[in-house]
Protein backbone atom coordinates (compact mmCIF):
# COMPACT_ATOMS: atom_id res chain seq x y z
CA UNK A 1 0.00 0.00 0.00
CA UNK A 2 1.26 3.78 -0.67
CA UNK A 3 2.61 5.84 1.61
CA UNK A 4 -0.52 8.50 0.49
CA UNK A 5 -3.30 5.95 1.28
CA UNK A 6 -2.07 4.72 4.44
CA UNK A 7 -2.64 7.86 5.56
CA UNK A 8 -5.60 8.39 4.14
CA UNK A 9 -7.17 5.65 5.85
CA UNK A 10 -5.10 6.81 8.81
CA UNK A 11 -6.86 9.92 8.94
CA UNK A 12 -10.01 8.25 8.48
CA UNK A 13 -9.78 5.40 10.89
CA UNK A 14 -9.06 8.55 13.36
CA UNK A 15 -12.06 10.53 12.42
CA UNK A 16 -14.74 7.38 12.72
CA UNK A 17 -12.73 7.28 16.03
CA UNK A 18 -13.41 10.49 17.19
CA UNK A 19 -16.64 11.42 15.76
CA UNK A 20 -18.29 8.64 15.41
CA UNK A 21 -17.82 6.82 18.42
CA UNK A 22 -16.70 3.24 16.63
CA UNK A 23 -14.41 1.21 18.44
CA UNK A 24 -11.17 0.14 17.19
CA UNK A 25 -12.26 -3.53 15.81
CA UNK A 26 -15.48 -1.78 13.94
CA UNK A 27 -12.97 0.62 12.56
CA UNK A 28 -10.39 -1.87 11.37
CA UNK A 29 -13.53 -3.91 9.66
CA UNK A 30 -14.66 -0.88 7.73
CA UNK A 31 -12.03 0.16 6.24
CA UNK A 32 -9.89 -3.27 5.93
CA UNK A 33 -7.01 -2.99 8.47
CA UNK A 34 -5.94 -5.16 10.97
CA UNK A 35 -6.94 -4.03 14.83
CA UNK A 36 -3.34 -4.33 15.42
CA UNK A 37 -2.40 -1.24 12.99
CA UNK A 38 -5.58 0.70 14.03
CA UNK A 39 -4.12 0.38 18.16
CA UNK A 40 -0.90 1.60 16.63
CA UNK A 41 -2.32 4.57 14.93
CA UNK A 42 -4.77 5.15 17.95
CA UNK A 43 -2.33 4.93 20.71
CA UNK A 44 0.72 7.02 18.57
CA UNK A 45 -1.72 9.39 17.49
CA UNK A 46 -3.44 10.00 21.12
CA UNK A 47 -6.82 9.26 19.77
CA UNK A 48 -8.50 8.65 23.51
CA UNK A 49 -7.26 12.41 24.47
CA UNK A 50 -8.58 13.50 21.51
CA UNK A 51 -11.62 12.31 21.51
CA UNK A 52 -12.07 13.39 25.15
CA UNK A 53 -11.37 16.94 24.34
CA UNK A 54 -13.23 16.91 20.80
CA UNK A 55 -16.63 16.12 22.89
CA UNK A 56 -16.52 19.33 24.63
CA UNK A 57 -14.26 21.96 23.29
CA UNK A 58 -16.98 23.61 20.40
CA UNK A 59 -19.85 23.44 22.83
CA UNK A 60 -17.21 24.87 25.48
CA UNK A 61 -15.74 27.51 23.05
CA UNK A 62 -19.57 28.95 22.41
CA UNK A 63 -21.12 28.70 26.28
CA UNK A 64 -17.96 30.47 26.85
CA UNK A 65 -18.62 33.55 23.75
CA UNK A 66 -21.95 34.10 25.16
CA UNK A 67 -20.98 34.14 28.49
CA UNK A 68 -18.14 37.16 27.33
CA UNK A 69 -21.38 38.66 24.56
CA UNK A 70 -23.69 38.82 28.20
CA UNK A 71 -21.15 40.36 29.91
CA UNK A 72 -19.96 42.75 27.09
CA UNK A 73 -24.26 43.58 27.32
CA UNK A 74 -24.18 44.12 31.18
CA UNK A 75 -21.19 46.27 31.13
CA UNK A 76 -22.46 48.78 28.92
CA UNK A 77 -25.73 48.63 30.70
CA UNK A 78 -24.21 49.35 34.12
CA UNK A 79 -21.76 52.19 32.73
CA UNK A 80 -24.27 54.22 31.46
CA UNK A 81 -27.72 53.04 32.69
CA UNK A 82 -28.80 52.04 29.68
CA UNK A 83 -27.89 50.02 26.62
CA UNK A 84 -26.53 52.42 23.80
CA UNK A 85 -23.60 51.60 22.76
CA UNK A 86 -21.02 53.62 21.70
CA UNK A 87 -19.71 53.06 18.28
CA UNK A 88 -16.69 50.82 19.22
CA UNK A 89 -18.68 49.10 21.36
CA UNK A 90 -21.01 47.75 18.59
CA UNK A 91 -18.53 47.08 16.51
CA UNK A 92 -16.82 44.80 19.35
CA UNK A 93 -20.48 43.49 20.06
CA UNK A 94 -20.89 43.06 16.38
CA UNK A 95 -17.44 41.31 15.76
CA UNK A 96 -18.55 38.46 19.09
CA UNK A 97 -22.06 37.92 17.32
CA UNK A 98 -20.39 36.92 14.05
CA UNK A 99 -17.70 34.63 16.09
CA UNK A 100 -20.62 32.75 17.43
CA UNK A 101 -22.84 32.25 14.49
CA UNK A 102 -19.94 31.16 12.48
CA UNK A 103 -19.21 28.49 15.63
CA UNK A 104 -22.78 27.27 15.61
CA UNK A 105 -22.83 27.20 11.56
CA UNK A 106 -19.27 25.76 11.24
CA UNK A 107 -18.36 21.84 10.46
CA UNK A 108 -15.77 20.27 9.14
CA UNK A 109 -14.16 16.80 7.78
CA UNK A 110 -15.34 15.37 11.43
CA UNK A 111 -18.96 16.63 11.12
CA UNK A 112 -18.98 15.13 7.61
CA UNK A 113 -17.83 11.72 9.00
CA UNK A 114 -20.16 11.71 11.69
CA UNK A 115 -23.02 12.28 9.50
CA UNK A 116 -22.00 9.89 7.20
CA UNK A 117 -21.60 7.43 9.72
CA UNK A 118 -25.30 7.88 11.02
CA UNK A 119 -26.56 7.55 7.35
CA UNK A 120 -24.73 4.20 7.22
CA UNK A 121 -26.28 2.82 10.76
CA UNK A 122 -29.66 4.78 9.20
CA UNK A 123 -29.33 2.63 6.06
CA UNK A 124 -28.34 -1.00 7.57
CA UNK A 125 -31.25 -0.59 9.80
CA UNK A 126 -33.08 -2.06 6.33
CA UNK A 127 -30.44 -2.97 4.11
CA UNK A 128 -27.08 -4.36 5.17
CA UNK A 129 -25.75 -4.96 1.89
CA UNK A 130 -26.56 -1.06 0.66
CA UNK A 131 -25.11 -0.12 3.82
CA UNK A 132 -21.95 -1.45 3.04
CA UNK A 133 -21.82 -0.30 -0.09
CA UNK A 134 -23.38 3.18 0.62
CA UNK A 135 -19.97 3.48 3.47
CA UNK A 136 -17.43 2.46 0.99
CA UNK A 137 -18.37 4.99 -0.99
CA UNK A 138 -18.28 7.34 1.72
CA UNK A 139 -14.99 6.33 2.81
CA UNK A 140 -13.82 6.75 -0.50
CA UNK A 141 -15.37 9.98 -0.61
CA UNK A 142 -14.17 11.21 2.98
CA UNK A 143 -10.63 10.43 1.64
CA UNK A 144 -11.08 12.16 -1.33
CA UNK A 145 -11.80 15.62 1.04
CA UNK A 146 -8.49 14.48 3.24
CA UNK A 147 -6.42 15.20 -0.15
CA UNK A 148 -8.63 18.36 -1.15
CA UNK A 149 -7.68 19.78 2.48
CA UNK A 150 -3.91 19.03 2.71
CA UNK A 151 -3.64 20.54 -1.13
CA UNK A 152 -5.52 24.32 0.16
CA UNK A 153 -3.27 24.22 3.55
Amino acid sequence: MKRKDTENLREVARLLFLNAGLKQKEIAARISVSEVTVSRWAKAGGWDALRKNLLTAKHRRLAELYDELEEFNRMIAEKDGYKVASSREADARRKLITDIKELEGSYSIANVTTMAVDLCEFVKRTDDKLAERVMELLNEFIAEQIDKAKWQE
